[in-house]
């Protein structure tokens, strides 16, 4: 399949199911592997946020490319800077829960 066969994809639109799909099974991958806590939530946030940040549309090949080729360190990356970024906004007092114990 070249670059002409791929069906574009406009990053506004709702996600086919067939991605959708491709992220379930990634996410079950992850989980086969022994990574529990990674879902579809977390690779599609990574994909929109950081692989497809700054694009108004993507070849579905290409999207199928970015899924499968997710590793989960880069993955792990992404979540630890956006924890330590969401921290940063918080106040002391929000960690009261952890604090008194």
């Amino acid at each position: 399949m070249n670059g002409s066969d791929c069906m574009e994809i406009k990053i506004e639109d709702k996600l086919p199911l067939d991605i959708l799909f491709l992220m379930r099974v990634k996410a079950h991958e992850f989980k086969k592997e022994g990574v529990h806590t990674i879902d579809v939530n977390d690779i599609k946030d990574y994909l929109y946020e950081v692989k497809w940040r700054n694009q108004k549309a993507i070849d579905m090949c290409e999207m199928i490319d970015d899924i499968m080729s997710l590793n989960f360190s880069t993955l792990f990356d992404y979540l630890k800077f956006k924890v330590i970024k969401e921290a940063s906004t918080l106040k002391i007092e929000d960690f009261n829960d952890l604090i008194s114990k």
